[in-house]
């Protein structure tokens, strides 16, 4: 058999469960509100990156093409390339006049500044075949014959085309360098010159050093272009395996065309399961995307960290609750164990004071408070009316047995009278006086009804079948000086209502409402639905109702809202009048209906009294 737990160890439990249940999620909310700032914070820091990269690329880009510009339209280097057609020798113009070549390089030099380490070379092509460069070594025979060979001459030889920019790519120059740059590439004048360009170029490790700030660790730098091109890295390796990021770039750019104009993020799938996190920014001058990417699990390593720290803290905590929660509950649950051994010792007739004066000695139970000790003063007070409550058990047993007994009696009177009436009626049969017959049967029915079921609800049904019982009685009496109408739509019926609703205002009718009217009388019983309500008016053609009654039936009815109403009480001139019928059954119906019943006395506009009563459809 289970040992029963005891009332310390439930307590302990119950506070343990609460206490480590409100710590857990506490400290979950906690830790996921600081993954939540954590990875909001490295976003705002590579978006910060990504901006960085964009910014120089396109400053560096910009710079190029503003140097193009300034060498396009300065006059002497337009005028010598613009004359170069009609000179002989055109490819060795530039070797053959070293003059006009010192100069040229000259020009370019004060123009660009060349300087290896930011430019790599400047570039003049004319499809003439003369080829003029500054900065890194180039093969110039080659250069001359690759200058009318290239894709790009002739795509930006067309008049559809003002700028090209190339991003890295073998230099066209230098073949055997295996080098590659980025160029940035215009026409040099407008209309003149449509067959000569001007070309500088950067190098691509420029793209290198731009990107080394944001690659740390696992975290990547990438480059596309607007078509989708890689740009950086150019491993082809590295671009491999980053080939999910370009390729849910290019979806959200398909998916949103407005994102490639702004700075944005997401989450990428990777096939192997993980995620990683991707902040792309379009730069609007080269229309290249810079992308940084990092593995979600290294992302969030540090916020992992802290959260096996807030889980031991949180574990320690939790434990240190616990063990004060256990000697607490033992040390204040001392006292009551104690009162409840001195209670466990308690007779009728023998009270343990010796147990009770050393638990409670030298306490003022008036100045403490201490529940336990005026727990002690309760239980006190409950030996005292201990001996008074035996008395009163033996007395109320006693009344018990008494009320049983006159219970009996009444259930056998009952069916005493049912007997009888019955046997009136057999005997009025055997007579030949119908009459006799017939109104045994319905005082039967009616005595039946009113006794049986006790208060329970009734159907309108029965309630007008009782009703009608009576209403045959009492032109079994009056003969051809009563006349009566019972109109009741089916579908009110089914209705619940208490027992005795509709017969005490029918007798008022013969009671009050033709005391004072000579024959012929009538009654018309009618129920009917309107407005989602359903109502029972009961109609006379007697005196009506005297203004005082009316009065009076609604102070008592507002005593019946209130709850101060008292049953059957007839001390005002409305009770008298009535003989309490009235008021007592509209308070059986606000109890059962609620608010949710109404009940109008009126006046006819000729004479008599109606009686409506309505309760919502459904109620």
């Amino acid at each position: 058999m289970r040992r029963p737990i005891s009332f310390q160890t439930k307590l302990f439990i119950t506070f343990s469960l609460l206490v480590t249940m409100i710590i857990a999620i506490a400290f979950s909310v906690f830790y996921w509100y600081y993954q939540k700032v954590n990875v909001e914070t490295i976003i705002r820091t590579y978006r910060g990156e990504a901006a960085s990269i964009t910014q120089q690329l396109d400053n560096s880009l910009y710079t190029m093409d503003r140097l193009v510009m300034q060498i396009k339209y300065n006059p002497t280097i337009a005028n010598t390339f613009f004359y170069m057609p009609y000179q002989e020798n055109a490819e060795s113009y530039f070797e053959n006049n070293l003059e006009a070549a010192y100069k040229m390089r000259e020009l370019i030099t004060s123009i660009v500044g060349l300087d290896p380490q930011i430019f790599n070379r400047v570039s003049i092509v004319s499809r003439s075949g003369a080829f003029f460069g500054t900065g890194a070594y180039y093969d110039k025979a080659r250069a001359s014959k690759q200058a009318r060979e290239s894709p790009w001459f002739n795509q930006l030889s067309s008049k559809s085309e003002y700028r090209l920019l190339l991003p890295p790519h073998k230099d066209d120059w230098d073949l055997a360098s295996n080098r590659e740059v980025i160029s940035v590439i215009r026409k040099l004048g407008e209309d003149l010159t449509p067959n000569t360009l001007v070309e500088i170029q950067l190098p691509a490790e420029y793209l290198d050093k731009i990107s080394s700030s944001g690659q740390t660790g696992s975290k990547q730098v990438m480059m596309i272009s607007r078509t989708g091109e890689w740009i950086f890295p150019r491993n082809p390796i590295l671009t491999e395996r980053l080939e999910p990021h370009r390729q849910a770039y290019m979806q959200n750019s398909a998916a949103s065309p407005s994102l490639p104009s702004g700075n944005e993020f997401a989450w990428i799938d990777m096939p192997d399961g993980s995620r990683d996190l991707l902040i792309y920014q379009h730069a609007p001058y080269s229309d290249w995307t810079v992308m940084i990417a990092e593995p979600e699990q290294e992302l969030l390593a540090p916020t992992r960290q802290a959260g096996y720290i807030f889980s031991v803290t949180a574990f320690l905590i939790i434990l240190l609750t616990l063990l004060t929660l256990y000697f607490s509950t033992k040390r204040l649950l001392k006292p009551l164990r104690q009162l409840r051994d001195t209670m466990n010792q308690v007779h009728l007739d023998a009270i343990p004071d010796m147990r009770e004066s050393k638990l409670f000695r030298g306490v003022e139970l008036q100045n403490t408070h201490n529940e336990l000790h005026h727990l002690y003063q309760s239980f006190r007070k409950m030996l005292e009316r201990l001996e008074e409550s035996k008395e009163q058990s033996i007395e109320a047993r006693s009344r018990e047995l008494s009320s049983h007994f006159a219970a009996l009696q009444a259930q056998i009177n009952p069916h005493f009278l049912y007997n009888t009436l019955s046997l009136i009626g057999a005997l009025g049969y055997e007579t030949g006086n119908s009459s006799i017959n017939q109104l045994s049967t319905m005082l039967v029915g009616m005595f039946r009804y009113i006794t049986y079921a006790g208060g329970q609800p009734v159907t309108l049904r029965e309630e007008i079948r009782h009703t009608l019982n009576y209403l045959n009685i009492m032109k079994i009496r009056y003969e051809d000086h009563l006349d009566f109408v019972i109109d009741v739509d089916e579908r009110l019926l089914e209705q619940a209502l208490p027992k005795i609703t509709l017969q005490p205002f029918v007798e008022n009718c013969f009671k009050h409402g033709f005391a004072n009217i000579n024959y012929p009388w009538k009654i018309t019983i009618t129920g009917y639905e309107r407005d989602q309500r359903q109502f029972i008016e009961i109609r006379d053609d007697g005196c009506g109702f005297s203004e005082s009654y009316l009065v009076d039936f609604a102070e008592q009815a507002a005593e019946v809202a209130s709850g101060t109403f008292t049953f059957y009480s007839p001390t005002s001139r409305a009770q008298k009048e009535s003989g309490a019928g009235t008021i007592n059954t509209y308070a059986r119906l606000y109890y059962h209906f609620g608010g949710r019943v109404c009940l109008e006395l009126l006046n006819g506009e000729d004479q008599g009294a109606i009686v409506r009563i309505g309760w919502w459809k459904g109620t």
